[in-house]
């Protein structure tokens, strides 16, 4: 087995944000995770609806499995449920993107210095693996996997900060400002860049925190500096957006 597949099934065995097979999980969990892709992957904008009807129709369940699924969305920020409006994926006003930026660069500052020059070597080649898939998926013209790869590399440095309090809140707060990446990102770009990636992981293996923190304020700014704060066509036909997912 080459390290890629193990990682795979390392990450798969952990049962945390990779994707397990169909058999061991619910109907919920099924929805749950396939529109946290389509959502985290940009393929479903900001501002989409998801209707209940469409979404029973094309996942074959119920409304209720469906509505429990998006229950859990909205406790993860990636969701909005507005009376006598319905379940949209979430948006957020220009003035208040600088808070979710600030939230995020305070919080992931802190999970990267705690990892700091404490790497273990599995975790310094998963983090280079993540970075060369990211690479691989963006350069193959695969956006979707590219954003995807690039939110799962800073979800895994909340993962191994062993804070499970501040990786839930730095998690949260990775969701959102992708979404909002998503929202006023005119570029076509995941927000992140893979040379960002490469020296971050650098930092992690040789510390110190300070320095570690700094970079990642930094690889942070920088994505909010190239927001786009004008409006742009909102994608709303869940069953194409879902048609690939349903296999």
């Amino acid at each position: 087995m080459n390290f890629n597949d193990f990682w795979i099934e390392y990450t798969l065995s952990q049962g945390g944000y990779v994707e397990k097979s169909k058999g061991s999980k619910s109907q919920e969990g099924i929805v749950y995770e396939r529109l946290f892709d389509v959502i985290i992957e940009q393929k479903l904008q900001p501002g989409a609806r998801l209707t209940e009807i469409s979404l029973a129709d094309i996942f074959s369940v119920s409304r209720t499995v469906v509505r429990r699924a998006l229950l859990r969305l909205s406790y993860e920020g990636v969701v909005d449920i507005k009376p006598n409006i319905g379940a949209i994926v979430t948006t957020t006003e220009p003035e208040d993107v600088p808070q979710y930026f600030e939230a995020r660069r305070i919080v992931e500052g802190a999970l990267i210095r705690k990892v700091a020059g404490k790497l273990t070597t599995f975790q310094e080649e998963t983090l280079n693996a993540m970075v060369r898939e990211e690479n691989r998926y963006f350069m193959g013209g695969n956006r979707a996997r590219g954003l995807r790869k690039s939110i799962d590399f800073h979800f895994y440095i909340a993962d191994i900060a062993n804070n499970k309090p501040l990786a839930e809140m730095g998690k949260k707060m990775i969701a959102r400002t992708s979404l909002i990446v998503a929202q006023y990102n005119l570029s076509g770009s995941g927000g992140c860049a893979c040379v960002d990636h490469s020296a971050l992981v650098d930092v992690m293996v040789n510390g110190p925190g300070d320095i570690a923190e700094s970079m990642m304020h930094e690889h942070l700014q920088h994505i909010e500096d190239n927001l786009y704060f004008g409006k742009q066509n909102i994608e709303t036909d869940l069953y194409r957006i879902l048609e690939v997912d349903r296999s």
